[in-house]
């Protein structure tokens, strides 16, 4: 191998797999952030039930 060809070889390596991961690490962890503040907006919208939204049927 020719030094030309082994920094191509790294070159590559890095440009592909590094950057690669690097992109799809901060993608997910975007993706998950934003999964957690939507889940948190649902959760806090919810209120207590009235008494006519109970489970119980009605006697």
């Amino acid at each position: 191998m020719t030094k030309t060809t082994v920094l191509a070889v790294l070159y590559d390596f890095v440009l592909h797999d590094v950057a690669g991961n690097v992109v799809a690490g901060l993608v997910l962890l975007a993706t998950t952030a934003g999964w957690r503040h939507t889940r948190t907006r649902r959760q806090a919208r919810r209120t207590a039930p009235s008494g006519s939204e109970r489970d119980e049927p009605p006697s």
